[in-house]
């Protein structure tokens, strides 16, 4: 088996980028030969293409991730599907919850050239039933896609000595987390009117936000406003071992994103043990406790469902790292390339 993945590597840790590396780490493990293509570091150009095209001629499966809700997102799977057309087949990933209603609202031409940019790989996956409806009505045959939810699994870390933070942490109750970028569907201004609701029946509540983005410097604007300074903690990009080491210690871990695909640490969370609270939108696993997006006060009352019920065990987590390695061994038996067992 030999695998190039082309995606986004951390930093900065977001759910795509945490998921390639997560394949990457597990594939190497397991003894494939496997390479990374980070798109986060390289431009679409000549190099690029000459390594996309040169590993394919070579035999090696092409494994392109990416989000699916803009156009450079599909022309560079428009120019991964052809390189894939040489020797090595390829595969596609569709990570982003807002590709249903990208490809729903497209003009015909956008939605002709999606489905023949699918058509392209062996194999279409998508992290949920959503995207995977939208390509279907796009015309893509059902036989191309898969539904196969971005994660590997999440196991306990401990958090390293950090005793301003751990000083913070100590000072508040209940602690409540969430993971985001500082973009508008994931909901941040939103998710300030909620806590500044929670503030008036828990003034000592604390919430730790891991993540990053252009609007971070107005998110900060915004905590201020609603003089919840001393409550919200921005810590930026967070390694992931730390997040889900910060992740463990909270009562409640929170969701609030206006549109969604399958998120990985929701999944996570839940695999902890710890009470999720996120939007209903795009794919929720069983235990989640939903409140309608953007409904202020149903999140509200949601956190309060959370902290009444309190921690429980460890979710099961789905064996998605097996179901994609069959995934690749049926492209690799395809090609006629060693498989791996």
């Amino acid at each position: 088996m030999r695998i190039l993945l082309i995606g986004p590597h951390p930093p900065p840790h977001g759910g795509i980028s945490v998921h390639v590396a997560g394949v990457y780490r597990q594939l190497l493990a397991a003894g494939a030969a496997c390479r990374l293509l980070d798109m986060s570091r390289v431009r679409p150009g000549f190099v690029f293409g000459w390594t996309v095209v040169r590993h394919a001629l070579r035999g090696w499966t092409l494994h392109l991730h990416t989000n699916g809700h803009n156009t450079k997102s599909w022309l560079l799977a428009l120019a991964c599907g052809v390189a894939g057309q040489f020797r090595g087949g390829s595969l596609l990933t569709l990570h982003s919850g807002m590709t249903p209603g990208y490809l729903g609202t497209a003009p015909p031409g956008r939605r002709n050239l999606a489905a023949f940019t699918c058509s392209l790989y062996r194999q279409v996956i998508c992290v949920n039933r959503e995207i995977r409806k939208a390509l279907l009505t796009c015309g893509l045959a059902s036989e191309r896609i898969k539904v196969l939810p971005a994660f590997l699994g999440a196991e306990p870390s401990v958090l390293a000595s950090e005793p301003g933070l751990q000083r913070w942490i100590e000072q508040r109750r209940p602690l409540l987390s969430t993971v985001l970028f500082f973009r508008p569907e994931y909901g941040f201004e939103f998710l300030v009117a909620v806590l500044t609701r929670l503030s008036r029946t828990h003034p000592s509540f604390g919430c730790l936000v891991m993540g990053s983005g252009e609007q971070m410097e107005e998110a900060k604007g915004r905590i201020k406003a609603a003089g919840l300074e001393e409550n919200i903690l921005l810590l930026g990009d967070v390694e992931h071992d730390k997040c889900l080491a910060l992740m463990s210690l909270c009562d409640v871990f929170l969701r609030p994103t206006l549109a969604d695909g399958d998120a990985i640490s929701v999944r996570e969370a839940l695999s902890l043990g710890i009470p999720v609270v996120a939007s209903r939108v795009g794919t929720r696993p069983a235990g989640t406790i939903l409140f309608p997006r953007g409904d202020v006060e149903g999140m509200f009352a949601a956190i309060r469902r959370g902290l009444t019920q309190g921690r429980g065990d460890c979710s099961p987590s789905p064996d998605c790292m097996g179901r994609l390695v069959k995934i690749y061994e049926q492209v690799g038996d395809a090609e006629g390339t060693t498989c791996l067992h």
